[in-house]
């Protein structure tokens, strides 16, 4: 066993590394080349470095030169028949979610397959693992009637021909970057252990010299902000140092963080070529994980495209279709589909046949050239009962047909995008193999979507210097400095999490992936040990994430150096990009302000009531558009109950149950079948009364399991009002005014309870999951509990505690702040509260309060109306804002000597 690379030793003719994924096979070719470099060479032999599977299909075509062996299936082929198998038996019928179902189980059949498990022992009456026997028999089954051998079996069957192609490989064999190698990995490399010289190279050892620094941040956001900054710091530090450093930042859940990542790096490193409407050429950065293919722009608008040819589309792709640039080759012709959205966007109309689109065209006169080209394509193409490869190659020809470029020309990441959609179609031509002779092509398309969902997309780009990389992607490799965010308990080590198809006695058995707490503690150590190996090492975690308090992992207390709150050399205060914070000090430019609106000259009534506030502590500019010039966001259509419309339904229910009960003691007073009676008399009534309006309850199943999720919800809250100190309702659908800086506000608070001291909580139901800290950030991201105790205040009540009820299938609780602890269960006082900016007594907070929202309401009337990074968050204000034109004009104003 060696640590690190010794390339010295290797004969690039007569070796073959053997890595535990492709990134790794990448970073071993890159490590190479900088060797060879350094020793002064131009060229030099190619080494061969192929990931695992590569080297199994490499294994596997020697050894079919001289034998015969089953007909091999692609991993997308296997998967199809897994799916269809699954999806066809008697037990998905009835499953909400077959498509986990089906993922699920493949998986455990992969697991099976690398563990070396032949006999599924499972405890009868299991209706998971009883099902999971039938499916695993029937793959089995139909791979041995066809001849098939899946990819994850490949491995067990060369070990029974390792005679036919051990002598053909090279003589020396290296095994890197295996951190847990499975049984199937471990026999096969043990078997060519026999007969070749096998080397395992692995990570260097962790040294006491590598410095290790370690941070605390408030909140997950602050903490991936101080990252890039570091990164960006770093990489500054050294842009004229050859060769330039290589910056990693590691995130265990990249795939949820990467869109706000991307963001934060965008603004970090790129802010001066975007405000400058420039390209970036270049990128600094990269991501370790693939990017969904579906989700990409151009591809989401020809998917569109495809529903039409299907026959309809909903409101929702008809204005994704009228608004892409990517259809239409002149820039007029896109106008003209952009003003027939607004069209659409009025209409209650929610889905549009192919027939509704052509008369709609008509009638406004707009030539959606795509639309003519389907429906003369429809025309000139047999659609009937086709296989599945001539069904692609007719959608290859639409493709051909479609103006499917737009009138810009393509950047090099749109090119890509639309090239790996091309190859993705002409990949997907191998499902042939394993699908009917006769597909209709309805269905075609829905297992092409299906497909697609598995492809990603990745744009090519030489090296970055910072790379963000998944936990799991970064073992093996080597960087100069790696900041790893989220250190939480909850993520090193992770929880357990078992496959369901595969009982708890196999899989400690063989000891399986997420079989016990121990496997999980072992792989996150390791996991540990090879992000030590690298010269510089900052661990950080975030000491909340929303509501939740947050620990560093117990694996990182030995290596605690140094521990700050804030790390100081990060400023953390300004959210903005270093350039935008120092652009209004170069005095070689002349700036303008256009930040600002209209005054309001005379009283004004709000409408809306607290969510102007909100929107103007978050972002004045999208305040100004939508309460000032009525701009409103973009309808999204939805199937079932709309949010508000559920939240509506359990503040009427609530409002009525406490009308009847009014105090605690009559709750109490309740038996079980009484309490039970009365949530479900108040839920006929208050449903009934809205099925006038929700179409959807005059349906008798979905009316009964909404009926059945609000039982439980209703039932869920009053729990909680069982186990508090004794109270009176006084109010439930207050209507309350409040005048700010001469703004009426206009509010309804959903109910006041009286306790036996006459002190006041004021409740805010919800039925999301809000946030403590959405009463305590700035901006404010929840103000109507702080206008609803100012107004109670101000008419000589004594208010003692703001707080929100989350009624939410997850949990029901009370969140929020009381004047003394141990008010409620699980609410902390105010002068107990952490990160609390108020005063210690609700006295002084509301006295605060009133100020601040006094103050954002001065603003909106004095016509702020400047950008925040949250600007768009509440409209979508693109259309005019003149944000992206104005390094233009400053250009235009410096060289014409204008003054504005």
């Amino acid at each position: 066993m060696q640590t690190g690379f010794h390339f010295e030793d290797v004969d690039a003719q007569q070796t073959i590394i053997i890595t535990a994924s492709r990134r790794q096979s990448r970073f071993i070719r890159e490590q190479y080349a900088e060797y060879q470099l350094q020793k002064g060479l131009e060229v030099w032999p190619s080494l061969k470095v192929m990931p695992w599977q590569a080297f199994i299909n490499f294994c596997w075509d020697l050894v079919q030169q001289d034998s015969v062996l089953p007909s091999r299936l692609t991993p997308v082929q296997s998967q199809y028949l897994w799916q269809k198998i699954v999806s066809d038996s008697e037990v998905a019928q009835s499953l909400l979610n077959s498509r986990q179902t089906q993922k699920l189980s493949y998986d455990a059949w992969r697991i099976c397959q690398q563990w070396q498990i032949k006999a599924l022992d499972y405890l009868p009456g299991d209706q998971d693992q009883t099902a999971f026997e039938t499916w695993f028999n029937q793959y089995q089954q139909l791979l041995s009637e066809k001849g098939w051998i899946d990819p994850h079996q490949q491995a067990n069957l060369l070990l029974e021909h390792l005679d036919k192609f051990v002598e053909q490989l090279p003589n020396n064999i290296i095994s890197y970057g295996f951190q847990q190698p499975s049984p199937q990995q471990e026999v096969l490399l043990q078997a060519l252990e026999q007969h070749k010289q096998l080397t395992y190279w692995h990570i260097e050892a962790p040294s006491n010299e590598n410095a290790v620094t370690i941070y605390s941040l408030p909140e997950p956001k602050q903490e991936l902000l101080a990252a890039v900054r570091w990164a960006k710091e770093k990489l500054l530090q050294n842009r004229g140092d050859e060769p330039q450093q290589q910056i990693a930042i590691v995130v265990p859940d990249l795939q949820s963080q990467r869109s706000y990542i991307e963001r934060l790096i965008q603004r970090e490193f790129y802010a001066q070529s975007l405000i400058q409407g420039k390209d970036v050429l270049q990128p600094m950065h990269d991501f370790s994980i693939d990017e969904p293919l579906l989700q990409q722009p151009m591809v989401a608008v020809l998917m569109d495209v495809l529903s039409v040819v299907q026959g309809s589309v909903t409101k929702s792709q008809l204005q994704h279709l009228l608004l892409s640039p990517y259809l239409y080759k002149e820039q007029e012709d896109h106008w003209k589909a952009t003003r027939l959205e607004l069209v659409v966007r009025k209409s209650n109309k929610a889905f549009y046949s192919r027939d509704d689109l052509l008369k709609l065209t008509r009638h406004h006169q707009v030539a959606c050239v795509w639309l003519k080209t389907v429906q003369q394509w429809l025309q000139e193409t047999d659609l009937s009962a086709n296989d599945f490869t001539t069904n692609m190659q007719f959608i290859l020809e639409l493709l051909a047909k479609l103006h499917w470029s737009g009138y810009n020309t393509l950047s090099s990441r749109e090119y890509q995008v639309q090239q790996t959609f091309i190859e993705s179609i002409k990949s997907s031509q191998s499902l042939q193999r394993v699908t009917p002779d006769r597909l209709p092509f309805a269905k075609t398309l829905n297992l092409l979507k299906t497909f697609l969902e598995q492809q990603g997309f990745h744009q090519q780009q030489p090296r970055a210097p910072l790379q963000i990389v998944g936990l799991l992607e970064a073992i093996g490799l080597k960087f100069d400095s790696v900041w790893l965010v989220g250190a939480t308990d909850q993520a090193l080590p992770q929880k357990a999490v078992p496959n369901p198809f595969l009982s708890k006695a196999l899989q400690l058995k063989y000891q399986l992936p997420g079989s016990s707490h121990q496997r999980e503690l072992d792989y996150a150590q390791s996991l540990l040990d090879s992000l030590r190996a690298n010269a510089e090492l900052v661990i950080s975690f975030s000491e909340h994430d929303g509501e939740q308090e947050q620990m560093l992992s117990p694996l990182l207390q030995k290596l605690l150096q140094k521990s700050d709150s804030h790390p100081q050399q990060y400023d953390l205060q300004s959210k903005n990009a270093e350039f935008i914070d120092n652009w209004s000090i170069n005095d070689e430019l002349e700036f303008f302000r256009d930040e600002s609106g209209k005054p309001i000259e005379q009283s004004y009534e709000v409408r809306g009531g607290t969510g102007l506030l909100r929107m103007q502590a978050a972002s004045p500019f999208d305040a100004y558009l939508r309460y000032r010039l009525g701009l409103e966001p973009f309808e999204v259509d939805s199937l079932g109950i709309s949010f508000m419309d559920r939240g509506n339904l359990f503040h009427r229910a609530m409002q009525k149950i406490w009308q009847r009960l009014e105090t605690q003691q009559a709750l109490l007073n309740l038996t079980a079948d009484e309490q039970a009676g009365l949530i479900d008399q108040t839920l006929e009534f208050v449903m009934n009364e809205a099925s006038r309006g929700i179409y959807l309850l005059n349906n008798a199943n979905f009316y009964q399991v909404e009926k059945l999720r609000l039982f439980a919800l209703i039932e869920e809250s009053l729990v909680l009002d069982k186990e508090r100190e004794p109270f009176t309702v006084i109010g439930t659908e207050v209507a309350r005014t409040l005048e700010l800086a001469g703004l009426t506000f206009s509010m309804v608070i959903d109910r006041i309870d009286q306790l036996n001291d006459g002190r006041l909580l004021i409740i805010d139901y919800k039925t999301g999951q809000p946030s403590l800290m959405s009463l305590l950030r700035d901006p404010i991201g929840e103000p109507q509990l702080l206008l609803y105790a100012i107004s109670e205040q101000q008419l000589g009540g004594n208010v003692a505690g703001i707080l929100f009820m989350q009624a939410h299938l997850k949990a029901c609780k009370y969140i929020g702040m009381t004047d003394d602890e141990d008010m409620l269960s699980g609410v902390k006082a105010l002068k107990d509260t952490q990160y609390n900016p108020y005063g210690e007594t609700f006295e002084h907070a509301i006295a605060q309060w009133h100020e601040m929202l006094e103050q954002l309401a001065q603003d909106f009337k004095d016509g702020k109306a400047n950008l925040t990074e949250y600007t768009g968050d509440f409209t979508d204000y693109t259309a005019i804002s003149r944000w992206a034109q104005r390094s233009q004009d400053v250009q235009e104003i410096v060289e014409g000597g204008g003054h504005d």
